[in-house]
């Protein structure tokens, strides 16, 4: 354990690298239901924290991967938007497509903002914001704001644990099966809230 986290201390920017993929993979359309990216990104910002990686560059890095993703799937909408609805994945799930229209026609604009923190609508909304013609400006103004909401906060719980607890009291193995045990009981909050979240979306659109 205290070997990998030298290396990780050593290779900042292979940290910072993969914090970047893995956010704009979170945030891409279709992609982002294919990648535990909220558990790997939790993960990852832990044993940053431990092994004292910058903490603004990870922000920076999950910020401009979180807009990078989010952009791509507006500009597949406002692009492929004619061909979208036939393509197979779409086919045998378009409700993904519909309800990623119900919440962008119900809240608008702020549905940019809001979508980014709801799993199972977050690779849809821009995809859908594209397909339905947002403006450029409107849609960039708000997928960097809502960015600069989302880094902090899915990166800095896991990053502040693992700089302030005091793994090096703890033999290895204890270390990584507590940071196993966090990683396991966040994620079973996220999806708890996710599918609380999901469920008062369905009841709001229906």
């Amino acid at each position: 354990m205290n070997e990998f986290i030298h290396y990780i201390h050593q290779w900042p920017l292979a940290v910072f690298a993969a914090v970047f993929v893995i956010s704009c993979a979170e945030s891409l359309a279709v992609v982002g239901l294919l990648v535990p990216g909220i558990g790997l990104l939790l993960t990852i910002s832990a044993i940053s924290g431990q092994a004292h990686i910058n903490l603004y560059g990870l922000l920076a890095a999950g910020t401009l991967g979180a807009i990078l993703g989010d952009g791509l799937s507006y500009m597949l909408g406002r692009h492929l938007h004619p061909y979208l609805p036939h393509w197979r994945i779409f086919q045998k799930h378009p409700h993904w497509l519909q309800d990623g229209e119900n919440f962008f026609n119900r809240y608008g604009s702020l549905s940019i903002f809001f979508g980014r923190f709801i799993g199972p609508l977050r690779p849809f909304v821009p995809l859908t914001a594209g397909m339905l013609g947002m403006s450029k400006r409107l849609f960039f103004s708000l997928n960097v704001v809502s960015a600069l909401f989302w880094a902090p906060a899915y990166l800095l719980p896991g990053y502040f644990a693992g700089e302030y607890l005091p793994w090096q009291n703890w033999m290895n193995w204890k270390g990584a099966l507590l940071l196993a045990g966090m990683t396991l009981l966040a994620l079973g909050v996220i999806w708890l809230v996710q599918k609380k979240k999901k469920a008062d979306v369905e009841s709001a659109l229906s």
